[in-house]
């Protein structure tokens, strides 16, 4: 029994590694990036909502702030004429107090989980670039060493064939060439060899003079 055990392991353990070594590892990791971008995707829409309650919570601030300074004004205006107003605009003045004092306690746990995510996010979207790096260098490196592999695959097996077929190529396009040239009829054999000793003789001359000059003082 153990030692089928043991041969149970080795097994699973090959198939292991022959299922690693045939994996598509470059499919593999634009699901990874995928997946990644989905995550990266729903953490910036829920930071986008907390950011948004934050603002909600700041101009609620504000609106509580200018109420408490209205009640407070208005106490100290209509003391004199009418006590029982006052306390009226008192009490009205405790409630909007209190409620400032709950929303500085939102607005503080609004702002932490704001910050929180905020690191979240940052981090998703760094490792993202990570992966996106990686992915790119290793597919370029996977491409090259493919395309290597056939051209080295390939020269294996034709090996002398292609350099014998260029060869052949060449000659056969230097024949044509040459060919052209004799069947041009505009072409003049004698002309051009008088041309080149009549150029050959002016350089001839013009070399003698350059020698025979006398130097500058």
């Amino acid at each position: 029994m153990r030692l089928f055990k043991k041969i149970a392991v080795s097994v699973h353990t090959r198939i292991d590694d022959l299922a690693t070594q045939f994996e598509n590892k470059e499919g593999l990791s634009a699901s990874y990036i995928r997946e990644y971008e989905r995550h990266a995707a729903k953490a910036k829409v829920k930071l986008a909502q907390v950011r948004a309650d934050v603002a909600r919570l700041d101009k609620r601030a504000r609106q509580l702030d200018r109420e408490k300074t209205l009640w407070t004004d208005r106490a100290k205006r209509i003391y004199a004429a009418d006590e029982n107003k006052a306390l009226e605009c008192v009490r009205r003045l405790k409630h909007v107090q209190a409620a400032k004092d709950q929303l500085r306690l939102d607005w503080s746990q609004a702002r932490d989980l704001e910050s929180r995510m905020a690191g979240d996010v940052d981090q998703i979207l760094v490792k993202l670039d990570e992966l996106k790096r990686k992915h790119r260098a290793l597919s370029g490196r996977q491409a090259c060493a493919e395309a290597l592999d056939s051209f080295q695959g390939a020269e294996s097996k034709v090996g002398q064939d292609v350099d014998d077929l260029f060869e052949r190529w060449d000659m056969d396009v230097t024949a044509r060439e040459l060919h052209a040239q004799c069947a041009d009829t505009s072409y003049d054999c004698l002309a051009d060899e008088f041309d080149r000793e009549e150029e050959a003789e002016d350089l001839r001359a013009a070399l003698d003079e350059i020698i025979a000059a006398k130097p500058e003082k």
